[in-house]
């Protein structure tokens, strides 16, 4: 039966997915040793344990107002602010840093770890060619949580890999974002192959959304990133 979803009831319904799907892989994943920790990588770093099971991964142009959105996402949600060179980055973040801490939602800065300091973030988000950059983040800022995002399984030998708390592979469906151009989707299977291979907790992006989401039940992911599932253009219909 068709029903129509309200904003707040759609960013919900994608966090309870996603608590769902990580609950599922938390004991069966590799990464968690029988006594419930997990075990630090071969750079001596343990991946943060607490990231949220969501993140709302800003885009300027699907989603221009992210300060709208943050407004609108469930407690313990995560934001992946992408500023894409934007001179107005520093004042955007500053906001969104302001709703993240009113809300209890944690926010990183992609790809600017001066940014993310200057406005006090949680984290920052490295692209997959700034990967190895996450060695030298961990070193001078232990304090902040890092995640990259990853398009081949190739980039697991990357030794900044090590220095993660999670990685984002996408895209996982097929995807609008212009990252995604030329990429195959990875669909379930690949999924779990980089669950199974993966020295960190894997997340996923990239065409996930309230009618792909039950796919990724049982795949391994600790988690997941949107784009599309946080506009707030237009309402949605399931």
């Amino acid at each position: 039966m068709l029903m129509t979803m309200t904003y707040k009831t759609r960013f919900a319904y994608m966090m309870n997915k996603a608590k769902d799907i990580a609950k599922s892989a938390h004991m069966s994943s590799p990464l968690i040793h029988l006594n419930g920790h997990t075990p630090k990588s071969a750079y001596g770093h343990e991946p943060a344990s607490d990231l949220p099971p969501l993140f709302f991964f800003t885009d300027p142009e699907r989603t221009p107002h992210p300060e709208d959105v943050a407004s609108l996402l469930p407690a313990d949600c995560g934001i992946i602010y992408r500023s894409f060179g934007d001179k107005h980055a520093p004042a955007h973040a500053r906001v969104l840093k302001s709703i993240a801490q009113q809300r209890g939602l944690k926010l990183f800065i992609g790809n600017d770890v001066d940014l993310a300091l200057e406005v006090g973030a949680d984290g920052v988000h490295l692209s997959e060619r700034n990967l190895e950059a996450a060695t030298g983040i961990r070193r001078l800022h232990p304090q902040l949580y890092i995640t990259a995002a990853c398009h081949s399984l190739k980039t697991l030998d990357n030794d900044g890999i090590n220095a993660l708390d999670a990685v984002f592979i996408s895209p996982v469906f097929a995807s609008n974002s212009s990252s995604a151009n030329g990429i195959e989707p990875l669909g379930t299977k690949g999924v779990k192959a980089f669950c199974e291979l993966s020295p960190v907790p894997v997340y996923g992006l990239g065409g996930i959304g309230v009618d792909t989401v039950d796919a990724l039940m049982g795949t391994g992911l600790r988690g997941l990133g949107a784009v599309d599932a946080f506009m707030i253009e237009d309402e949605i219909r399931v």
